[in-house]
């Protein structure tokens, strides 16, 4: 009888051989290029190194060097401590976070496969079945898109919780749980979608295995044991979540809308894809979930054949409610099969029978209808219920694929673009972390872990009582075509940044790289910054500061607002692009500039720091205009004054249209306006003006100026709402005029609450 480990061996190594010849060009140039591209990996990157340099937990852990100088910066991106795990010893071994990342991400690879093989051998005993399960989770096409996300590629933890919960299940011994919990709590410490999304589908299978089965002493052990593994990780989601309360961090319902999967993404392909890669329907943002033809038609005929030899086998008879609950769906199904025939046909159609009224405008809401109901009486019929009772574990993850699909579209349904019905992430919404979660689709992910499960049991079930000669064959051809649905010609090999001019001087300095761009140059410069040992007024993250678009906006305009604000908190180093000339014009024209260095496309700036002037604050009695007046959007000024920082004033106008007045109703003492933006920082001005009469006719100049360095100051004091203070001498004034300048993007002039005061800070 061949060794278990023999079968399981030739596996990681065909899987091992595969990652070589897909990474031959990473391999080639392990150290001095970084795998698919320059932008997420380098950032990833660095934070692999910061964990291998720093004490996980600690404060200084928490104080990544970017968005100087805010502090816990780690908190806003993932912390892929459950990836350091493999990572840290490799950089310890090697000094290179380079080499480091690189090795980690194609190990990526075989790790993930060998975790899916050793899950489905423990179910079936089948190495068939677990060398085809291996292929379709460690090659999948979805991984291709998600190459520059290594903590997506990362979830070689999840096959091993879920062996260790089957196994627990089967054998009632304890150490499974131990095995469950500590991948369990290392996937979810390596990728924060999967702590929320595979702690999802670990509730869908305790629901199915355990509690329909009235197992109550293994709910409650499953549960202690993930009480148990959480707590190293509860001091992180703790910081976490005090963090992102502090500066307001939460997705908005449209932004997670926009990072939802379409209904029709089942036909996206990524383009990389050697063979589907011209696939591309309605794909969005992150919504690539082709599965890989091979892998569907394995599910669709293994379950097919599994419910037919079922059906034969065992009659099942189906409850008076089942059976109506089918009908019913299959009704629903037949009318909007009906309206989209008859909208193919005839086009938009209404139709009034007494009080019933019927219309359709478009085909694209009935067909959801259709492929959900469809899939519901699927679910019902005889065939998938008798597979689901004879084989539990097959009917679950065939369920949990579709599940976990569902939730990848989302809290609205769409299809080809068009919103459809309430889809079940809006009941997740409410739970705890989900709120900040901005991509739903990438529950796909645990689709393809269903999946690949589904694919091996079939497979496993296949090669009961097959020859070995049949059973090779098969294997063979079905890893062909599984292998072919994900495979590249190859990762990229992408050019790592520059190195600085002068980094030797720079350990635990404090640089600015201008422009800040919040993409390609950001994501750099905290590569640089972690490699070198400074601290970076730069950033990049999952999340950002409330100021930070603004000190982008200053660069764009070429503003001192984008360096007052940082001298002032000790000396600062400017690098700045020797093609930005402009940039370097302004820099080189501070008070005590002293250029440190240089090169072919870099030159590094000193600047001494400054003294701190502090924020013009309101002061006295607010004000209470009686009337708000503009010919620009004048349907929304009372906006302006509702106190309802969440509503708001829009002008997109640039011209004389765009005044804004004020009447206070009569002549009082101002000293203070406030362009207030609640939570809307990003629609900060690039300058404002504010002028005052007292009788509309005569006008005296207040204030005028640009507002980049007061509004990243702001911004800094208090992350969650944005006030922008305009203080001036006391005057008399009874109408106060107010007119903005674009501050470099597109957003309109915004006013969430307009605020005037008698007096400020800056007149006493």
């Amino acid at each position: 009888m061949t060794r278990a480990w023999v079968p399981a061996a030739i596996s990681l190594l065909v899987y091992t051989i595969i990652t070589a010849i897909i990474g031959r060009d990473v391999l080639v140039h392990l150290g001095s290029t970084i795998a698919n591209d320059p932008g997420d990996p380098l950032l990833t990157a660095a934070i692999l190194k910061w964990n291998a340099t720093h004490v996980p937990l600690t404060d200084a852990w928490y104080q990544f060097p970017i968005f100087y100088p805010t502090r816990d910066t780690l908190t806003f991106s993932e912390h892929l401590l459950g990836l350091s795990v493999i990572a840290s010893p490799i950089y310890w071994l090697t000094g290179d976070v380079v080499i480091t990342y690189n090795l980690v991400l194609l190990l990526t690879y075989p790790l993930c496969a060998i975790a899916m093989y050793a899950l489905i051998f423990r179910l079936t005993g089948s190495a068939a079945g677990g060398f085809i399960a291996g292929l379709a989770f460690g090659f999948a096409p979805y991984r291709v898109s998600q190459l520059p996300h290594i903590q997506m590629l990362a979830t070689f933890w999840a096959p091993l919780a879920l062996l260790g919960l089957h196994a627990y299940l089967q054998s009632g011994r304890r150490r499974w749980l131990v095995l469950y919990g500590a991948t369990w709590v290392l996937q979810g410490a390596s990728n924060g979608y999967a702590l929320v999304m595979f702690s999802v589908l670990i509730g869908l299978w305790t629901l199915w295995f355990v509690v329909l089965n009235r197992k109550w002493h293994a709910l409650l052990m499953i549960g202690l044991a993930s009480l148990v593994a959480i707590v190293p990780l509860a001091p992180v989601l703790y910081r976490y979540a005090t963090v992102h309360s502090h500066f307001g961090f939460v997705r908005n319902y449209w932004e997670i809308r926009t990072f939802s999967a379409d209904i029709a993404g089942l036909l996206c392909a990524p383009p990389a894809l050697t063979f589907w890669g011209w696939v591309r329907v309605q794909c969005g943002p992150e919504g690539e979930l082709f599965p890989g033809l091979a892998l569907v038609l394995l599910t669709i005929v293994g379950v097919a054949g599994l419910a037919v030899r079922s059906s034969r086998s065992e009659a099942v008879q189906s409850g008076r409610l089942v059976m109506i609950a089918r009908r019913v769906v299959l009704f629903i199904a037949s009318v909007y099969a009906i309206v989209i025939a008859v909208l193919l046909v005839s086009g938009p159609f209404m139709f009034e029978l007494g009080p019933l009224r019927v219309q359709a405008s478009t085909f694209r809401k009935p067909v959801q209808i259709v492929t959900l109901t469809l899939i519901l009486a699927v679910a019902l019929s005889p065939g998938v219920r008798t597979v689901a009772r004879r084989s539990r574990v097959i009917g679950f993850y065939v369920l949990a694929a579709i599940v976990t699909w569902a939730l990848a579209l989302g809290p609205m349904t769409t299809f080809m673009g068009s919103p459809g019905i309430p889809g079940p992430y809006h009941l997740l919404m409410s739970l705890p972390g989900v709120d900040s979660l901005r991509v739903p689709a990438r529950f796909w992910l645990m689709t393809t872990i269903c999946l690949s499960v589904v694919a091996g049991l079939v497979v496993a079930e296949f090669m009961r009582g097959r020859s070995r000669r049949v059973a090779a064959i098969a294997v063979v051809l079905v890893g062909i075509g599984i292998l072919s649905d994900g495979w590249i010609d190859r990762i990229q090999a992408a050019n790592l940044p520059p190195p600085v001019p002068g980094a030797a001087g720079l350990a635990g300095a404090t640089l600015l790289e201008a422009p800040p761009d919040m993409v390609f140059r950001d994501i750099q410069t905290v590569f640089r910054a972690v490699q070198g040992g400074w601290r970076t007024v730069n950033g990049y993250s999952g999340w950002g500061p409330s100021y930070y678009q603004a000190l982008v906006g200053a660069a764009r305009a070429e503003s001192d607002g984008m360096l007052t604000p940082f001298q002032q908190l000790g000396e600062l180093h400017v690098l700045v692009g020797n093609d930005a000339q402009r940039l370097r014009a302004l820099v080189e024209r501070q008070p005590g500039v002293t250029r440190v260095t240089g090169d072919g496309s870099l030159t590094l700036y000193r600047l001494p720091r400054r003294q701190a002037s502090a924020l013009p604050r309101t002061a006295g009695e607010r004000l209470r205009p009686r009337e708000l007046s503009s010919a620009c959007a004048p349907e929304f000024l009372a906006n302006a004054m509702d106190g309802d920082e969440q509503s708001m004033w829009q002008c997109p106008l640039w011209d004389e249209r765009q005044a804004l007045t004020a009447d206070l109703g009569e002549v009082r003492t101002v000293g203070s306006v406030v362009n207030n933006l609640g939570s809307s920082s990003w629609l900060y001005p690039g300058a404002l003006a504010v002028a005052t009469s007292e009788d509309g006719e005569s006008w005296n100049v207040a204030w005028t100026g640009t507002v980049f360095d007061r509004t990243i100051l702001a911004a800094m004091e208090d992350p969650k709402t944005l006030r922008i203070v305009l203080a001036f001498p006391p005057r008399q004034a009874r109408f106060i005029r107010m007119r903005a300048a674009s501050g470099g993007s597109d957003a309109p002039w915004t006013i969430s609450e307009l605020e005037v005061w008698s007096s400020s800070s800056e007149s006493r």
